[in-house]
């Protein structure tokens, strides 16, 4: 019996749940009228009303940094940590506190990779402690919530906030500030945190995973935004100093300047793998326009089109498959399951 049918909260048989810290505006402080890391670490918001009487908590601190400070090798690491901690068999589920800023790529790398029986939830705080309306404890809140939840596993990693649970291969940040920030554009939520439980909607019907190998990041992956007569030199820059594979942000339906496509053959030739998303929040790219730049003149040159995969988490996917030895073919069968 899952979390979310039971009528009694009462009834519920205690979850341990691991709650690992990583840092971000969750943990920061006011410092002379700026919001920073606290010199000391500062405790989560897991006062006693911030945990529901049915789960125990036991924290681990991975780090305490800023997001933009978490580099995909540290991701890597924390990946790891994640899928130690999955398979002790001592835990019902795990909520990770994080940045906002890198929290969706943390949880796109953990969920591409981790085949965990047990929920993986990220969740995270826009407003710091110190700030009017503050977040974070209603965010752990139904973080926790969500981990003691049997089915959630079967989601993939998932992210919380805001009261709204997101796949993490989905979700994005929306707005600077805002605590209705994350969203799934073209897509939705797969549920809602309502009090002492938890709702779900749907579960995500398309997933990608890794092929089962250690994970290890291959960081030679370019990641270029095209916009009117931009993007060429970018690309050219990228396959000159030696990068594997390059992420375009393509405008539209997949499409380019010619003279982005010219040096996306360059790229190509010299077998560097060369795959192309949107620009635009929804929608895949696909091979319709045949104009020199179009979708199918890129393929055409051998660019792999990559669905509505966002860029920044394509350019993580990339660096996972390269680093377990993938090639450009194996690339393109994953990708098209996306």
């Amino acid at each position: 019996m899952t979390a979310s049918n039971i009528s009694n909260p009462e009834e519920r048989s205690l979850a341990n749940i691991a709650l690992v810290s990583t840092g971000g505006t969750i943990e920061m402080v006011s410092d002379q009228g700026r919001i920073d890391i606290a010199k000391q670490h500062n405790p989560l918001p897991v006062q006693e009303n911030v945990i529901p009487p049915f789960i125990s908590v036991e924290h681990t601190r991975f780090c305490s940094l800023p997001s933009p400070a978490i580099s995909p090798g540290v991701m890597a690491d924390l990946c790891l940590v994640l899928e130690n901690l999955a398979a002790c068999g001592k835990y019902h589920g795990i909520v990770v506190t994080h940045g906002t800023d890198t929290l969706e790529e943390s949880a796109f790398l953990a969920d591409i990779y981790l085949r965990s029986t047990i929920p993986v939830v990220f969740t995270a705080a826009m407003r710091s402690q110190s700030e009017m309306g503050v977040d974070g404890p209603r965010n752990v809140k139904g973080a926790l919530l969500t981990a003691s939840n049997n089915e959630v596993h079967k989601l993939g990693v998932t992210v919380v906030l805001n009261d709204e649970i997101h796949s993490a291969s989905r979700v994005t940040k929306t707005y600077t500030s805002n605590v209705s920030s994350f969203k799934s554009p073209g897509y939705g939520p797969l549920g809602f945190v309502d009090q002492d439980r938890i709702l779900l909607q749907r579960k995500p019907m398309r997933r990608i995973k890794l092929p089962r190998g250690k994970l290890k990041l291959d960081e030679r992956v370019g990641l270029i935004r095209t916009a009117a007569g931009l993007g060429a030199r970018e690309i050219r820059y990228c396959v000159d100093r030696g990068d594997r594979a390059l992420v375009v942000e393509a405008l539209g339906r997949g499409n380019v300047p010619p003279e982005a496509a010219e040096a996306i053959q360059y790229a190509v030739e010299k077998e560097t793998i060369v795959c192309i998303t949107s620009r635009c929040y929804i929608g895949r790219v696909l091979g319709v326009y045949n104009y020199p730049g179009g979708g199918a003149d890129l393929e055409r040159k051998g660019a792999i089109l990559a669905g509505d995969m966002q860029g920044h988490k394509l350019r993580l996917f990339l660096m996972a498959s390269l680093g377990i030895g993938l090639n450009a073919e194996n690339i393109r069968k994953l990708l098209e399951r996306f």
